[in-house]
Parts: C-alpha cells; structure tokens; sequence
C-alpha cells in the first residue's frame, strides 16, 4: 500500500476518534490532542515529504531556478493554509 494513502487512512482515523470525544473537559482536551495528531499524520507528515522531495530534486543540478523556488513556495503555502484550518477547527471545538 502507499505510504500516502496509508499515512492517509491513519490520520482520517486518529482525527475521527478525536472528534467523537467531547463529552468532558478532559475529553475535549483529549480530543483536541487526537484531532491534532492525526491532522499531522494525514496532512502534514505528505506535505513536508512532498516538500522535501521537490527541494531535493530542485538542488540536484546545484541550482534552484525560478519555477522551481515557485513550486517549491506554493507548497509551502499549502502547508501553512492547511495549518490555519485546523487551528481555526481546534479554536472553535473550545
């Protein structure tokens, strides 16, 4: 199985556990932790793979030209808005 789909399913997973608990302060925290843990594991673990590996490929010819720092940037942003959504997801759970 691929590692993203399966890095995939586990952080779906852990994420659905943790929205399924709320019912006390100590749940909610819990949840909030579990909710974060599989936000890494499902987005940010392939995202920064995904950006490793175009920062990899762009430095093999000793340099990084401009499409390359592009991709390299929009892939970047990518992560930091996929970040936002769950702090913002996390802010509102409270």
């Amino acid at each position: 199985m691929d590692d993203k789909v399966l890095l995939g399913l586990t952080g779906t997973a852990v994420s659905a556990a943790g929205a399924g608990l709320s019912v006390t302060e100590l749940q909610a925290i819990i949840s909030i932790i579990v909710t974060i843990a599989g936000f890494i594991i499902s987005v940010l673990v392939p995202l920064g793979i995904k950006l490793y590996n175009k920062i990899k490929k762009a430095k093999e010819d000793g340099k990084i030209d401009k499409e390359e720092l592009n991709d390299i940037v929009e892939t970047g942003k990518e992560i930091v808005d996929e970040t936002k959504k769950v702090i913002d997801d996390v802010k509102n759970k409270r």
